[in-house]
């Protein structure tokens, strides 16, 4: 009898436990629903997959900073290129970039990824961050570095260069990222209110290096050479007009003191700065432009992550050293 009740009084405790594992599994169900309507309702990515491409680590970092980890930000090209702006992309990339929700490139007016004609994408998805968010005199076009060559009925001819590197100058970077914003938004409007917070973080940033650029009231500035047109956007942005020479290959020692002479020719400059784009010339190169008053500077074109940092601080860094190097 003792045995039967005990039988009994086990199996109803037996029963109780399975009634109550099963309110706590809905229960939970519930909560996570509650969770997941809640994730909905900030912005925040719960299942779903949203990508966007940019052609650039400078283009990338812009969007980064304005999606804030709501939108994964991918850039095709690997960190140790030297020149992204001549990579080609894999057939694996091209894949990526044609599934993604946007592909962030500078456009038409400023091209930087050559290889972005040659690859077909779907229009409603390119977001051309210069074409459509600068205006015509934003551009710089510099009409003495032209290549020659011969195609179609008009023979041998030659093109101005446009200069492709926009984010140099801080202030053209902030347009940028408020046209950025503007696609981000129009692509994932249940994020419009963090992109809007995010957005005014970055302008405020980029807003403080365009302060910092420009010339103390008073300064003395002395003049500027850029040894290739690919630094123009940036010595722009510092308020002084720069003479550009075209050693897309740096010459000889010998060379390299015609050149310098032939640019400043009228200038009657008798110091200054020559400004060059990712490492400095050689030694007897150096010792030309010294020769001539000239002091060398290398800064960073922002083309690829820094070992240190990011692009914002590497962008000040560039600042910080020109404006140095500027001030008599």
């Amino acid at each position: 009898m003792l045995e039967k009740n005990k039988d009994k009084y086990g199996t109803r405790r037996n029963l109780i436990s399975l009634v109550w594992l099963l309110l706590v599994s809905l229960a939970f169900v519930g909560c996570s629903r509650d969770a997941e309507k809640a994730a909905e309702t900030t912005g925040e990515k719960l299942d779903k997959d949203f990508r966007v491409v940019a052609v650039s680590y400078p283009l990338q970092y812009l969007t980064s900073r304005i999606a804030g980890g709501l939108v994964a930000v991918d850039c095709p090209v690997p960190p140790d290129v030297v020149d992204p702006s001549q990579w080609k992309p894999s057939r694996k990339s091209i894949l990526a970039m044609q599934s993604a929700d946007l592909v962030i490139a500078n456009g038409v007016g400023a091209n930087y990824a050559k290889w972005l004609p040659k690859v077909s994408l779907p229009e409603s998805r390119l977001c051309r961050a210069a074409t459509k968010g600068l205006s015509l005199s934003d551009y710089i076009a510099v009409e003495d570095v032209s290549m020659v060559h011969s195609h179609g009925p008009e023979g041998e001819h030659s093109h101005p260069t446009m200069v492709s590197r926009t984010w140099l100058d801080p202030a053209i970077a902030k347009k940028q990222a408020v046209y950025i914003a503007a696609q981000l938004e129009k692509k994932y409007p249940q994020f419009a209110a963090e992109f809007a917070v995010n957005l005014a973080a970055l302008t405020k940033d980029l807003d403080r290096l365009t302060d910092l650029l420009q010339p103390s009231s008073g300064q003395a500035l002395v003049p500027l050479v850029t040894a290739t047109p690919l630094q123009k956007f940036f010595a722009r942005a510092a308020g002084v007009g720069d003479l550009h020479l075209t050693w897309f290959a740096i010459p000889d020692a010998e060379q390299a003191g015609l050149d310098l002479k032939a640019v400043l020719k009228g200038a009657e400059a008798t110091e200054g700065v020559v400004l060059f784009d990712r490492e400095l010339p050689s030694a007897e190169v150096l010792a030309v432009l010294k020769a001539q008053g000239f002091r060398p500077l290398s800064l960073d074109l922002l083309d690829q992550p820094p070992a240190k940092g990011d692009f914002l601080s590497s962008l000040e860094a560039n600042v910080v050293a020109l404006k140095k190097a500027l001030s008599r």
